[in-house]
């Protein structure tokens, strides 16, 4: 067993390397689902060749394992003059907003480049706004610009701590790999990630009662043609947006939903909509794209992080 030294933001985690361990399908997941008039500008953004595979009930067979890309809210406006005075850093805008158009032949030596990988890739990050401002409620970014300021360094509390220096994974997403799953009634995405696992219920049940929440929601979904659309509710508010540093927990009245497009069996784009009143004065949406991983590779090594890590030292320098 391996041990490494990951960077997350501006955090260190160390991990162990080992066989990956495949989690029950039936596990408590959430997920969400995007506008139609962003979905179709992800859909017509790129069109690999392949045809659709499906399932004998007819529905596109999404199994495999794949790489996911977007779906980040990488605003446009971070408030840097304000932050600055704290030395913490605004969030990273390096997620290839809008169009990415492929760089010069030879830039980028041709093994590293994922072999599935869409050219042009579709939109990745916020598209609605347009603009990439994310319009704030007065009481959302209060809550905003206190996080922001007190979580490091040294953190005030262990309240303001990023999620995944305790380990927990970020909701709705977890980062990198994803193998996905089917069976009747149900999809699940088993991320590399701290053994995240989501799960959507494709078999028509109703949400449970309001009263009952939970950290990752609770999803419900339905397939309408190629389009996988999934509505997530019943979140506690305990996570967060993606996987920002500097951005607070969403609250308890967040809602949910995405759409994934099924373009071919090499690429499934998604548009999520998040509707927090809270939060923002209106829904956002991000999108994202996942495409295969390489024919030769596996899901990946397991991703285990655990407490007590030099995250800990880092942010209160003991």
């Amino acid at each position: 067993m391996r041990k490494h030294v990951v960077v997350i933001g501006a955090t260190v985690v160390a991990v162990t390397t080992s066989a990956l361990l495949m989690l029950p399908l039936r596990a408590q997941g959430q997920a969400p689902a995007g506008a139609r008039t962003a979905q179709a500008t992800t859909r017509n953004a790129a069109a690999p060749s392949g045809t659709i595979k499906r399932l004998p009930d007819g529905t596109p067979d999404i199994r495999g394992n794949w790489v996911r890309a977007g779906g980040n809210l990488n605003e446009a406006n971070p408030p840097n003059s304000e932050l600055k005075a704290f030395g913490v850093l605004s969030e990273p805008q390096g997620f290839g907003q809008g169009q990415v158009a492929a760089g010069p032949e030879g830039e980028v030596a041709q093994a590293r480049v994922p072999k599935y990988m869409p050219t042009p890739r579709p939109p990745q990050g916020i598209i609605d706004p347009a603009d990439r401002v994310l319009p704030y409620t007065p009481e959302g970014r209060a809550l905003r610009m206190d996080y922001a300021k007190n979580m490091c360094c040294p953190a005030k509390s262990l309240s303001y701590l990023e999620l995944s220096v305790r380990c927990t994974p970020p909701q709705p997403w977890a980062g990198g790999a994803v193998a996905i799953f089917q069976r009747p009634g149900e999809v699940a995405l088993l991320f590399e990630a701290n053994h995240h696992t989501r799960v959507f219920y494709t078999d028509g049940r109703a949400h449970p009662s309001s009263n009952m929440t939970f950290f990752g929601g609770h999803s419900t979904g339905r397939w309408e043609g190629t389009d996988l659309v999934v509505d997530t509710t019943n979140l506690d508010g305990r996570a967060y947006f993606g996987v920002g540093n500097t951005i607070a927990p969403f609250s308890r009245q967040l809602h949910i939903t995405e759409r994934f497009t099924v373009v071919s069996d090499k690429l499934i784009t998604f548009v999520l909509t998040y509707d927090d009143p809270k939060t923002f004065t209106r829904p956002v949406k991000s999108a994202g794209f996942f495409y295969p991983a390489n024919d030769d590779e596996e899901m990946a090594p397991e991703f285990t992080c655990h407490e007590g890590s030099y995250s800990m030292q880092n942010i209160f320098g003991f």
